[in-house]
């Protein structure tokens, strides 16, 4: 792959920003809180403080995705609890929240939702991450009191607001594997109430893949450009507007599958690259007021076009296979809500439209060639609410009722051919060909998801709360069958009934916090993507699982100046009663789903100039999607990064899995695996103007 380096665009705005015009950074000792702060979840259109919300929820500042150089999602996945992940490559994560969602990257429906500023999207086409404000992690059904369904939890990615101070910044990144990344933010102040956001940058990377067939280090590198522009206006009526667009684009090889003895070393024998490009484009809209009576509204549009180019190297299947899929979404959601004495209150509404083209070839001709074509519109429409009632003073009950339809089309089409064996040779040498369509083929479901919640705080330290709620997973289509019967047969809904038990206590003196939560969910007919020898998928409905298990957090301030952050997290995620052909899994484990997950971290402001992170995570052992039979064994990642600021100027190092962990983030049916990043080492520096 060529690379042009990228600093030369940026090299004119340092020379540019003269001191005159530079505003001096705060010192970091003055920006490190001294104590617990009340982090909102924004996730919830309610403004919930974390430490009071009725859910498992994780949240990652955007200062510590830029200070821990946390990339994608899948970096994130593996330092919070009981979130995984599972990927073809280097930057289209799918997430595992407790064991759900593994198939989200090949099934027609997900199990986990991603939002960016309150707009869902394909989470697998998300790319690099940049100038976000906060992450939120939201584990368990998201069904009632939110917009978009989701059975396995939520992530919310919140961007950061238009500041009314001109100004910005410049980053640029140099690391391991020729690693190069510029980026650029500037606020601009159009009036007193009104300001605007440009963030911009891209990213080239040589790829962790060395291809002796090929004599590259390039095969599986990659390049990339993103940007967004956002404004901000605070209305006279104290009404705020927030408009963006949103894009990212990437280009790169895909030559990441190899034999274990291969991957273990990232080193590839394919003899060809083959093809990963993504590409999206997203709107986001938000209005938020709040009425003199204390009542709140929030209103959410969207729409969004993603494609992800995915060709695997010939030498895998002895043929061309991937596909070039396209996904288009619009979508509405408001919510209205508000108190009055030992009541509160919650009615919305959500509005969505998907149209996915999804075609799949499987080439090798003149032997055999499959092409199928499957274009699926789905249409979703929910109303949801719920009651609270303060029944004492330390006591709520809240009942919440979802009323979702859900509705699916697909046109579809395929056509078979190639040789067979005709005389018994044992030479493929008679052609065959078929060939079948059909149009406009439905399934629709009308389902109600309740939500009960019981919360206790008796002061300020203390919070409890329990959960009990149905989730559901809407039915869809096998776009990549082969054959017209198995493409025209939806697959059943899924159903899971869910319980959650929390606590969380936070110390008089606001320096230390700590957690604990017990989840169940009993499933019914979860949908099972599997994968046939041609790397076609399809899916089918297990008949009974589950999954149970704890997570426990802390947080503490032991000193002034270092802040420390612990997780501990269990989760047995089985199949009670499924059967695939000869194959019983019944007590196995889900795909892609760590029975145990801890990790501790540590922020410190050694001086008012200089700061020091670090953290180590650990992954129990797991089986790879989509194989119960290949193993990633346990794996310890240790990460850490040092700051130095002085006025504008910023430098640093960082680095990640400095242990060379070895682990493994996808497999496939000729067991074949993708390695996991190996260590990592950069070096960065920023200007703030």
């Amino acid at each position: 792959m060529d690379r042009t380096p990228l600093f030369q665009a940026t090299r004119c705005l340092l020379l540019l920003c003269g001191p005159s015009t530079l505003l001096q950074a705060a010192h970091a000792a003055d920006a490190f809180p001294r104590e617990l702060d009340a982090t909102v979840i924004t996730a919830t259109k309610q403004d919930t403080p974390e430490f009071n919300t009725t859910n498992s929820v994780s949240v990652v500042s955007g200062e510590k995705v830029e200070d821990s150089h946390l990339d994608t999602l899948g970096d994130v996945a593996q330092r919070i609890p009981n979130v995984y992940f599972s990927t073809f490559t280097q930057h289209t994560p799918s997430l595992t929240i407790r064991g759900l969602g593994f198939s989200d990257d090949e099934g027609d429906s997900i199990s986990n939702s991603v939002y960016i500023d309150g707009v869902p999207m394909n989470g697998l086409v998300l790319g690099q991450l940049y100038d976000l404000e906060q992450i939120e992690v939201l584990r368990g059904p998201q069904n009632t009191l939110y917009g978009q369904n989701s059975m396995g939890g939520l992530v919310a990615l919140r961007t950061r607001d238009p500041e009314f101070d001109a100004g910005g910044k410049v980053r640029l990144e140099y690391g391991s594997h020729n690693q190069q990344r510029a980026e650029v933010v500037g606020n601009l102040p159009l009036s007193g109430n009104t300001a605007l956001r440009v963030s911009a940058g891209g990213e080239q990377n040589d790829g962790m893949v060395a291809n002796p067939t090929l004599g590259r280090h390039d095969s599986a590198g990659w390049s990339s450009g993103f940007g967004r522009i956002k404004l901000l206006h605070l209305d006279d009526d104290g009404g705020e507007w927030r408009f963006a667009l949103h894009q990212m684009n990437t280009h790169g090889d895909n030559d990441y599958f190899a034999a274990r003895d291969l991957a273990k070393k990232h080193k590839s024998n394919a003899t060809d690259t083959g093809t990963n490009d993504t590409e999206y484009t997203l709107f986001s809209g938000e209005y938020r007021t709040r009425y003199a009576d204390g009542t709140q509204l929030v209103v959410n549009l969207g729409a969004n076009r993603s494609e992800w180019d995915y060709w695997l190297p010939r030498s895998i299947f002895g043929g061309e296979a991937g596909y070039d899929m396209q996904t288009r979404q619009y979508s509405a959601e408001a919510r209205l809500n508000g108190e009055q004495g030992k009541w509160d209150w919650l009615v919305g509404g959500f509005l969505s439209h998907v149209r996915r083209d999804a075609p799949y070839t499987f080439d090798m001709s003149p032997y055999y060639l499959s092409d199928t074509k499957a274009k699926v519109n789905g249409d979703t429409a929910a109303t949801f609410g719920e009651l609270g009632w303060r029944f004492q003073p330390d006591w709520r009950l809240a009942a919440g009722l979802r009323l979702e339809h859900n509705r699916r089309r697909m046109d579809w089409s395929s056509h078979q051919s190639g040789l067979f064996d005709g005389n018994g040779d044992g030479m493929p040498d008679t052609p065959f060909e078929s060939l079948e369509a059909f149009d406009d083929r439905k399934v629709n479901e009308t389902v109600v998801l309740p939500r009960l919640s019981l919360e206790y705080s008796p002061n300020d330290q203390h919070f409890s709360y329990l959960v009990l709620a149905r989730g559901y997973k809407a039915s869809g289509f096998n776009t990549y069958a082969t054959n017209a019967a198995a493409a025209g047969d939806a697959y059943d809904p899924e159903y899971g009934n869910y319980i959650e038990l929390g606590y969380r206590y936070r110390a008089p003196d606001n320096l230390w916090e700590a957690g604990a939560n017990l989840f169940y969910t009993r499933l019914r007919d979860q949908q099972v993507v599997v994968e046939d020898v041609g790397g076609q998928t399809f899916t089918s409905n297990a008949g009974k699982s589950h999954n149970k298990g704890v997570e426990l957090t802390a947080t503490l301030f032991p000193v002034e100046s270092v802040q420390l952050n612990a997780y501990a997290a269990f989760v047995e995620a089985q199949f009670d009663d499924y059967t695939r052909g000869a194959v019983d899994y019944s007590g196995k484990q889900f795909p892609s789903t760590p029975r145990h997950s801890f990790g501790v971290s540590m922020d410190w402001a050694v001086t008012d100039r200089i700061t020091f992170g670090t953290g180590l995570t650990r992954q129990g052992k797991s089986n790879l999607y989509p194989s119960a039979n290949i193993e990633n064994n346990a794996y310890t990642l240790w990460d850490a990064n040092l700051d130095y600021r002085l006025r504008q100027w910023s430098i640093g190092v960082f680095g990640k899995n400095l242990s060379d962990a070895t682990y493994y983030t996808r497999a496939m049916a000729n067991d074949m695996v993708i390695a996991g990043q190996p260590r990592t080492l950069g070096v960065r520096m920023g200007m703030e103007f």
